[in-house]
């Protein structure tokens, strides 16, 4: 794919692990994610955590599956003691490609904090392979949560429990499938289909 003059590379649709790799380039190169990320640059140096964290994820709702930014908004989190959302930030950033010594130290100290350890959670990295095994992130339980239960929002405690437990996208759809959420969302289509009619 190529880029048109002054546009930042387009993202790679081919597969969820092109979608992952493609996205570093392609926020690195567009003028309005890097305006959030000069912003939010700056409000962390000012020590103004939760708007900095909010620049953050105005940049990362451009480009979620975008590593590298999950660690910052981890951190601002974390400077607030939202152990939860910090946690979240830091297994996203593990599951899209993030470098283990930018983030292990980090996301063991929150875990700590929230009274959890890596062998009731592990903390899993980016793999090769089918979309269905690589690791899930926090903008993959968005999205599947929108197919599968039609909600915009998803608690944090929800998001946690389920990066803690799902170690691939395939056992998140899972996971959420078997959540009451989805039958709510569903039951119409799980009508049809106990009585044949799809």
């Amino acid at each position: 794919m190529v880029a048109g003059i002054g546009r930042a590379a387009p993202v790679d649709l081919t597969n969820r692990a092109t979608l992952v790799a493609s996205s570093q380039a392609a926020a690195l190169g567009d003028s309005r994610f890097l305006g959030h990320i000069g912003n939010a640059d700056a409000l962390r140096d000012q020590q103004r955590w939760a708007e900095a964290e909010a620049a953050y994820a105005a940049a990362l709702r451009l480009y979620p599956w975008e590593c590298s930014y999950w660690v910052q908004r981890g951190h601002m989190a974390k400077e607030q003691d939202a152990f939860d959302r910090a946690e979240i930030a830091y297994r996203t950033a593990c599951a899209y490609g993030a470098r283990p010594g930018d983030v292990v130290e980090h996301l063991l100290f929150v875990m700590a904090r929230n009274g959890c350890n890596e062998s009731q959670a592990p903390i899993r990295f980016f793999v090769e392979g089918p979309s269905a095994l690589q690791v899930p992130g926090e903008p993959d339980i968005w999205a599947f949560g929108r197919l599968l239960w039609q909600v915009g929002g998803i608690a944090d405690h929800h998001v946690l429990d389920l990066l803690r437990h799902c170690a691939t996208c395939d056992e998140l759809v899972v996971a959420m499938c078997r959540d009451t959420r989805f039958e709510r969302a569903n039951r119409i289509w799980l009508e049809l289909i106990g009585e044949h009619e799809l």
